[in-house]
Protein backbone atom coordinates (compact mmCIF):
# COMPACT_ATOMS: atom_id res chain seq x y z
CA UNK A 1 0.00 0.00 0.00
CA UNK A 2 2.58 2.31 0.90
CA UNK A 3 4.80 1.40 -2.21
CA UNK A 4 1.81 2.14 -4.54
CA UNK A 5 1.17 5.51 -2.91
CA UNK A 6 4.75 6.43 -3.56
CA UNK A 7 4.37 5.47 -6.95
CA UNK A 8 1.59 7.35 -7.65
CA UNK A 9 2.76 10.33 -5.90
CA UNK A 10 6.27 9.91 -8.33
CA UNK A 11 3.76 10.05 -11.03
CA UNK A 12 2.23 12.94 -10.32
CA UNK A 13 5.30 15.07 -9.85
CA UNK A 14 6.76 13.82 -13.00
CA UNK A 15 3.41 15.30 -14.81
CA UNK A 16 4.00 18.19 -13.26
CA UNK A 17 7.42 18.64 -14.38
CA UNK A 18 6.65 18.23 -17.83
CA UNK A 19 6.40 21.25 -19.35
CA UNK A 20 2.83 23.08 -20.53
CA UNK A 21 3.46 23.35 -23.71
CA UNK A 22 3.66 19.43 -23.96
CA UNK A 23 0.52 18.67 -22.37
CA UNK A 24 -1.49 21.50 -23.91
CA UNK A 25 -0.71 20.88 -27.23
CA UNK A 26 -2.54 17.94 -29.04
CA UNK A 27 -1.86 16.41 -32.30
CA UNK A 28 -3.39 19.29 -34.98
CA UNK A 29 -4.88 18.10 -38.47
CA UNK A 30 -1.77 17.97 -41.25
CA UNK A 31 -2.49 21.01 -43.47
CA UNK A 32 -3.86 19.66 -46.87
CA UNK A 33 -1.34 20.64 -49.47
CA UNK A 34 -2.59 19.72 -53.05
CA UNK A 35 -0.57 19.36 -55.95
CA UNK A 36 -0.76 20.39 -58.61
CA UNK A 37 -1.48 16.95 -60.18
CA UNK A 38 -3.99 15.92 -57.87
CA UNK A 39 -7.71 16.79 -58.58
CA UNK A 40 -8.80 19.63 -56.69
CA UNK A 41 -12.01 20.26 -55.42
CA UNK A 42 -15.16 22.40 -57.48
CA UNK A 43 -15.10 25.22 -55.13
CA UNK A 44 -11.25 25.74 -54.56
CA UNK A 45 -10.88 25.65 -58.68
CA UNK A 46 -13.61 28.05 -59.34
CA UNK A 47 -11.59 30.53 -56.74
CA UNK A 48 -8.43 30.30 -57.93
CA UNK A 49 -9.70 30.49 -61.39
CA UNK A 50 -11.64 33.68 -60.60
CA UNK A 51 -8.62 34.95 -58.52
CA UNK A 52 -6.23 34.16 -61.07
CA UNK A 53 -8.23 36.03 -63.80
CA UNK A 54 -8.50 39.43 -61.31
CA UNK A 55 -4.76 38.90 -60.69
CA UNK A 56 -4.24 38.72 -64.34
CA UNK A 57 -6.65 41.33 -65.63
CA UNK A 58 -5.04 44.04 -63.62
CA UNK A 59 -1.22 42.98 -63.13
CA UNK A 60 -0.03 41.10 -65.45
CA UNK A 61 3.78 42.52 -67.01
CA UNK A 62 2.70 42.31 -70.58
CA UNK A 63 -0.31 45.33 -69.64
CA UNK A 64 2.38 47.11 -68.11
CA UNK A 65 4.62 46.79 -71.52
CA UNK A 66 1.79 47.87 -73.76
CA UNK A 67 1.29 50.53 -71.97
CA UNK A 68 4.67 52.21 -71.50
CA UNK A 69 4.93 51.25 -75.66
CA UNK A 70 1.77 53.13 -76.25
CA UNK A 71 3.26 56.44 -73.99
CA UNK A 72 6.39 56.40 -75.89
CA UNK A 73 5.45 56.16 -79.39
CA UNK A 74 2.80 58.98 -77.77
CA UNK A 75 5.77 60.87 -76.59
CA UNK A 76 7.72 60.71 -80.19
CA UNK A 77 4.79 62.18 -81.76
CA UNK A 78 5.49 65.58 -82.90
CA UNK A 79 3.00 68.11 -83.57
CA UNK A 80 3.93 71.11 -86.56
CA UNK A 81 2.94 74.43 -85.10
CA UNK A 82 0.75 76.09 -87.69
CA UNK A 83 1.52 78.99 -89.50
CA UNK A 84 -0.50 81.57 -90.17
CA UNK A 85 -0.56 83.26 -93.47
CA UNK A 86 1.52 86.67 -93.31
CA UNK A 87 -0.81 89.38 -94.26
CA UNK A 88 0.17 92.78 -95.54
CA UNK A 89 -0.25 95.62 -93.50
CA UNK A 90 -3.34 96.15 -92.73
CA UNK A 91 -5.17 99.64 -93.89
CA UNK A 92 -7.57 101.39 -91.20
CA UNK A 93 -11.01 102.23 -92.49
CA UNK A 94 -10.58 105.42 -90.95
CA UNK A 95 -7.60 106.14 -92.70
CA UNK A 96 -9.07 106.08 -96.48
CA UNK A 97 -9.90 109.60 -97.30
CA UNK A 98 -13.89 110.21 -98.54
CA UNK A 99 -15.26 108.79 -101.46
CA UNK A 100 -17.61 112.00 -101.73
CA UNK A 101 -14.30 114.19 -101.97
CA UNK A 102 -13.14 112.43 -104.53
CA UNK A 103 -16.36 112.09 -106.84
CA UNK A 104 -16.31 115.78 -106.14
CA UNK A 105 -13.04 116.54 -107.44
CA UNK A 106 -13.99 113.98 -110.70
CA UNK A 107 -17.14 115.97 -111.66
CA UNK A 108 -15.19 119.08 -110.67
CA UNK A 109 -12.30 117.54 -113.29
CA UNK A 110 -14.48 116.71 -116.55
CA UNK A 111 -16.17 119.64 -116.33
CA UNK A 112 -13.11 121.68 -116.84
CA UNK A 113 -12.06 119.43 -119.70
CA UNK A 114 -15.38 119.93 -120.94
CA UNK A 115 -14.61 123.58 -121.14
CA UNK A 116 -11.22 123.62 -122.47
CA UNK A 117 -12.16 121.41 -125.46
CA UNK A 118 -15.05 123.93 -125.84
CA UNK A 119 -12.76 126.81 -125.76
CA UNK A 120 -10.65 124.88 -127.87
CA UNK A 121 -13.27 124.42 -130.66
CA UNK A 122 -14.17 128.41 -130.28
CA UNK A 123 -10.51 129.19 -130.91
CA UNK A 124 -9.94 127.05 -133.68
CA UNK A 125 -12.98 128.07 -135.39
CA UNK A 126 -11.23 131.52 -134.85
CA UNK A 127 -8.44 130.62 -136.81
CA UNK A 128 -6.10 128.96 -134.26
CA UNK A 129 -4.28 125.87 -134.16
CA UNK A 130 -4.46 122.91 -131.59
CA UNK A 131 -0.94 122.17 -130.19
CA UNK A 132 -1.69 119.27 -128.86
CA UNK A 133 -0.97 116.49 -131.31
CA UNK A 134 -3.01 113.67 -129.79
CA UNK A 135 -6.28 116.14 -129.78
CA UNK A 136 -5.48 117.74 -132.94
CA UNK A 137 -7.41 115.13 -135.11
CA UNK A 138 -10.48 115.99 -133.39
CA UNK A 139 -10.55 119.54 -133.35
CA UNK A 140 -13.70 121.40 -134.52
CA UNK A 141 -15.58 118.38 -134.18
CA UNK A 142 -17.75 116.43 -131.15
CA UNK A 143 -15.64 114.04 -130.58
CA UNK A 144 -13.29 116.16 -129.36
CA UNK A 145 -15.23 116.37 -125.63
CA UNK A 146 -14.40 112.44 -125.47
CA UNK A 147 -11.02 112.66 -126.18
CA UNK A 148 -10.41 115.26 -123.77
CA UNK A 149 -11.99 113.14 -121.36
CA UNK A 150 -9.64 109.81 -122.05
CA UNK A 151 -7.05 111.77 -119.66
CA UNK A 152 -9.34 112.88 -116.59
CA UNK A 153 -11.06 109.05 -116.49
CA UNK A 154 -7.23 107.90 -115.76
CA UNK A 155 -6.63 110.87 -113.19
CA UNK A 156 -9.60 109.63 -111.30
CA UNK A 157 -8.36 106.17 -111.11
CA UNK A 158 -4.82 106.68 -110.09
CA UNK A 159 -6.66 109.02 -107.23
CA UNK A 160 -8.75 106.31 -106.18
CA UNK A 161 -5.78 104.08 -105.93
CA UNK A 162 -3.88 106.49 -104.31
CA UNK A 163 -6.64 106.34 -101.60
CA UNK A 164 -6.42 102.74 -100.76
CA UNK A 165 -2.40 102.88 -100.65
CA UNK A 166 -0.48 101.45 -97.65
CA UNK A 167 2.32 104.63 -98.24
CA UNK A 168 0.42 107.24 -95.85
CA UNK A 169 2.17 110.28 -98.46
CA UNK A 170 0.21 108.95 -101.54
CA UNK A 171 -2.98 108.54 -99.18
CA UNK A 172 -2.51 111.99 -98.17
CA UNK A 173 -1.52 113.21 -101.28
CA UNK A 174 -4.77 111.34 -103.44
CA UNK A 175 -6.26 114.90 -104.60
CA UNK A 176 -2.66 116.14 -106.01
CA UNK A 177 -3.40 114.55 -109.84
CA UNK A 178 -7.29 115.68 -110.08
CA UNK A 179 -6.43 118.89 -108.64
CA UNK A 180 -3.46 119.66 -111.21
CA UNK A 181 -5.87 118.40 -114.20
CA UNK A 182 -8.63 120.37 -113.07
CA UNK A 183 -6.64 123.80 -113.13
CA UNK A 184 -4.36 123.24 -116.23
CA UNK A 185 -7.99 122.31 -118.17
CA UNK A 186 -9.47 125.41 -116.64
CA UNK A 187 -5.87 127.77 -117.70
CA UNK A 188 -6.50 125.92 -120.79
CA UNK A 189 -9.71 126.96 -121.28
CA UNK A 190 -9.42 130.79 -119.96
CA UNK A 191 -6.49 131.06 -122.44
CA UNK A 192 -8.75 129.67 -125.73
CA UNK A 193 -11.17 132.27 -125.16
CA UNK A 194 -8.55 134.96 -125.17
CA UNK A 195 -7.29 133.79 -128.20
CA UNK A 196 -8.15 136.41 -130.91
CA UNK A 197 -9.82 136.07 -134.05
CA UNK A 198 -7.58 135.72 -136.86
CA UNK A 199 -8.51 136.68 -140.51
Amino acid sequence: MLVAATLFIQLLSGVQALPAGVMSSAPSAPATRTLPDQPQPENARARNITSGETSSASLTPDSYAVDSQSSQSLSTIRIPASQAPKAGPIVAAETIPSRRRWLALSILQHSAAAFDAYSTNVAVSRGATEQDPFLRPFTGSPGMYAAIEAGPLALDFLARHMQRSESPLLRKTWWLPQSASTALFLFSGVHNLGVPPRP
